[in-house]
């Protein structure tokens, strides 16, 4: 047989490894590169890459200067910027603990942002944080968490808040009942209390939560009624309180076993109600409205389950010192607030000559000169107390309670002992003498008959010292001794300048 002829030998290519299949990488011997990609090793590095970026994307995403790229998202940076929480990272608080939840809370972070780039958005973010977040043990950057701390033996905090005067006021706080138990039938969360309600303040307590739960549905001004008590939320203020009359120090007081109520009793105002028509504000559908009186669903849904703020449906209840003795109307007015209700359709403005006499104003001819009790915030109540009629005859016509020298000795002992019989001679002295010298000067002007800027005169001072007489007498003089004496003084004085103008005497200049 003939030999074949010769044929070119081709090198035979060992096949690659699996791992670097795997890898998609083949060898080049004899390159300056001995190792080129595949194209499975190019998918590889690509998808790599994306990853790699996409972590970073979700490392950066994660930070807090990334909320800001959110226009809308920056009164909430700030605030949290200048909070206590400052270098807490936000998702630490609102994504519940665990890689699960961590990537749910992104999911739903990506659909605002897909919102953002959409302009579907809303101008105001809405968060719910759990309890879970705030009591986790620490935090992604290591800081410790408030864990179950407020729940076992060191709940307990003393909260300083200023008050509208610019006077602190230390509330003693306790966690434990508050998250623990139920309160008035109701299962509160941390946000419940912690709420970001104001502008540029991140989650901090407002006392409009507080008032809520503590005030609404109780009496309050006389036999007031408040959860917890005065005494059980914060002490009387130490040392001396200086005032327009002197100093006043509460010990002295208390010791004695007088209540706050007694002088304090308007210090709430406001009701709480909810409007039905604050439904509508999140809510459109006729099925949702009428669940409006399920009070117990209510709260339930929008307290326990989801973070609905009190105030957001709640009429505030206001808590102060003068709060439920505040003035409205409009600017200038010297008496308001008594002719609301059915009451007023009868009866209106029954208590204004007392109220003014007791602010001191309202006269002719004295400037304003509140009484001690009133520069010292004492309400009316603290005087009127005693009762005037028996119950069977108050079940009929109404009570009405009077102020008696026990009242004065309840509160300063006997120190003013006798006092209130001693003012009611004084002013009846008084008031006899200012009345008899108005009907002897109406009698001379009745008999002399001067006419022109003479007689314009004498009409001016007689009515000035009517007024006065009047004032004091069914503004109850008693409310305010020393106005009422300064008021019947100037009724004198018109009456003796009017006398004089009569009987055709120069005046006399007024001391």
């Amino acid at each position: 047989m003939a030999d074949e002829p010769n044929k070119e030998q081709v090198p035979v290519t060992a096949p690659l490894p699996r791992w670097q299949r795997l890898l998609g990488i083949r060898r080049r011997p004899g390159r300056r590169i001995p190792i080129k990609l595949t194209r499975w090793g190019m998918v590889l590095v690509v998808g790599l890459c994306g990853m790699i970026g996409m972590a970073a994307f979700g490392e950066y995403s994660m930070q807090p200067e990334f909320c800001q790229s959110c226009h809308i998202m920056e009164p909430y940076y700030q605030a949290w910027h200048q909070s206590t929480h400052k270098n807490v990272p936000c998702v630490d608080c609102h994504f519940l603990p665990g890689l699960g939840n961590t990537i749910y809370g992104k999911f739903q972070a990506s659909s605002q942002a897909v919102k953002y780039i959409t302009k579907t958005y809303g101008s105001k973010p809405h968060a719910e944080i759990q309890d879970a977040s705030c009591m986790r043990s620490v935090g992604s950057n290591g800081s410790p968490c408030h864990d179950t701390r407020t729940l076992v033996g060191k709940g307990k905090v003393n909260w300083t808040i200023t008050t509208e005067r610019g006077n602190p006021v230390t509330v003693r706080f306790d966690h434990t009942p508050h998250l623990q138990q139920e309160r008035r039938g109701k299962q509160l969360r941390c946000v419940s209390c912690h709420s970001q309600i104001v502008q540029g303040r991140h989650i901090v307590v407002t006392t409009d939560t507080c008032f809520l739960c503590h005030f609404k549905g109780l009496k309050h001004g006389r036999d007031d009624q408040t959860i917890g008590t005065c005494k059980g939320c914060h002490d009387a203020p130490k040392g001396e309180i200086k005032l327009t009359t002197g100093t006043f120090n509460h010990a002295e007081y208390m010791a004695r076993g007088v209540k706050c109520e007694n002088c304090h009793s308007d210090s709430v105002s406001g009701d709480g109600a909810v409007p039905r028509q604050v439904c509508w504000n999140c809510h459109n559908q006729t099925a949702q409205i009428s669940r409006y009186g399920e009070t117990d669903a209510m709260h339930k849904e929008h307290v326990t389950n989801h973070k609905v703020e009190c105030s957001g449906c709640h009429v505030q209840i206001e808590h102060s010192l003068t709060a439920g003795a505040r003035e409205e109307g409009p600017p200038g007015a010297s008496h308001t607030g008594f002719d609301s209700g059915s009451c007023g359709l009868c009866h209106e403005k029954s208590h204004l000559g007392p109220r003014e006499m007791f602010r001191g104003v309202g006269g002719r001819g004295v400037p304003s000169m509140p009484s001690p009790m009133s520069r010292a915030q004492v309400d009316c109540i603290a005087c009127h107390m005693s009762k005037k009629l028996d119950e069977q005859s108050a079940d009929v016509v109404g009570q009405t309670f009077m102020a008696t020298q026990e009242r004065c000795d309840y509160c300063h002992g006997a120190k003013y002992s006798g006092v209130l019989v001693d003012w009611r001679k004084s002013l009846s002295r008084q008031l006899t003498a200012a009345e008899a010298a108005l009907a002897d000067t109406k009698a001379l002007q009745a008999a002399r008959h001067l006419t022109g800027e003479p007689g314009l005169l004498v009409e001016r001072a007689l009515d000035d010292a009517a007024f006065n007489i009047r004032f004091v007498k069914l503004g109850r003089g008693l409310h305010n001794v020393t106005y009422a004496t300064a008021l019947l003084n100037v009724s004198l004085d018109r009456c003796r300048k009017a006398q004089d103008t009569l009987n055709g005497k120069e005046a006399a200049q007024s001391p």
